[in-house]
Parts: C-alpha cells; sequence; structure tokens
C-alpha cells in the first residue's frame, strides 16, 4: 500500500518570499552606511590620537635622555676642574673652557649639537643629532667671603634643548638650568 500525500503550493506566494529574504531595502542600506561611517571616524580618530601620543612620548624622552646626559657630563668636568674660563662678554658666553689635569675641555654649540673638545682629541657630539641646542650661556658667578678671604666660584649653565622635528606632534622643548660650584 502507498500513501500519496500531495502539498500543493503557490507558486506566486514562494517567489514572493524567496525575493523579499535576498534584499536589503534603501532604508537599511543607508542605516548600514552610516553606523558603518560612524566606526570608521571613531577607529581613525584613535589611531591618529595614538600615533601623536607615541610621537611626543619619543620626543620627550630624546630630549631629555641628552639633557641628562649634558649635565652629568658638564657637571662631571666641573667638579674636577682646576681651570674654569668662560670668555668675557659681561661673564657671559656661549662657550665654557675647563682645565682638568692639564687637559683643556672646550664645550660650545655648532649648528644646533652641544660638542665637547677633550684636548687634541676631535670634537664629540654630546647630543643626538634629533635634538637641537639654543641659547647656550655659561656664566661665571664669584662670591667673596671679606672675614674668612675666601672666594667661592660658581658656573652657572643654561640652555634650551628641543626635538628637531617640522611635525607637530612631535614638538617638545626644555630648558637646562644647573649651578655648580668649584672647590
Amino acid at each position: 500500500m502507498v500513501i500519496v500525500i500531495k502539498i500543493k503550493v503557490k507558486k506566486n506566494n514562494l517567489k514572493q518570499k524567496i525575493a523579499k529574504s535576498f534584499g536589503f531595502s534603501l532604508l537599511e542600506l543607508l542605516i548600514y552606511i552610516s553606523i558603518l561611517s560612524i566606526l570608521v571616524v571613531i577607529i581613525s580618530n584613535t589611531f591618529i590620537s595614538l600615533s601623536k601620543s607615541q610621537g611626543q612620548s619619543q620626543a620627550r624622552s630624546e630630549v631629555d635622555r641628552d639633557v641628562g646626559f649634558a649635565t652629568e657630563l658638564i657637571k662631571q668636568d666641573l667638579k674636577n676642574a682646576s681651570v674654569v674660563s668662560i670668555p668675557a662678554t659681561v661673564g657671559t658666553s656661549p662657550t665654557l673652557t675647563i682645565t682638568r689635569a692639564g687637559v683643556v675641555i672646550v664645550y660650545d654649540v655648532l649648528n644646533g649639537v652641544l660638542r665637547r673638545k677633550e684636548g687634541l682629541l676631535t670634537t664629540v657630539n654630546v647630543t643626538s643629532p634629533n635634538t637641537i641646542v639654543s641659547t647656550p650661556v655659561f656664566t661665571r658667578i664669584e662670591n667673596t667671603n671679606t672675614v674668612f678671604g675666601k672666594t667661592q666660584v660658581t658656573i652657572k649653565v643654561n640652555m634650551t634643548f628641543s626635538y628637531n622635528s617640522t611635525s607637530s606632534n612631535w614638538i617638545y622643548s626644555t630648558d637646562l638650568q644647573t649651578a655648580v660650584s668649584l672647590y
């Protein structure tokens, strides 16, 4: 015995259901595009912000490292100096000459680079090429105590260190201000 079941399907109704399930309306497409555009703007702003922060951090790190290194090197040379000479322009100069154990050490700035020359050796750059040093001022300050008949000499160092970049995302500048007393 064979049982036959007949299912009656309307062709027009099936075609309408298939057509509705495969397409998007214009309103749905506009909503999807709007949501996607908002996500792209948010993500791109996040990447731009991260890039700017990373650039500023790198600039700050490099300049601060050069400031620290220059400060320590100048302080060590001054503390061990037997003679300190600053060419006369009313006590301030962009050049510092130190004599330490008979060897002359000269600090100066050329084209934005702080340099150090020890004796007859070649000049060595103290700062990296990414750091620009400007307005170097070395000042000799003498404080005389008339009661004890002693004169205390202090060398004051002022310089501005800036990151060498044309991008506004990498701008950073700081000042080196220190004073070292000679004994």
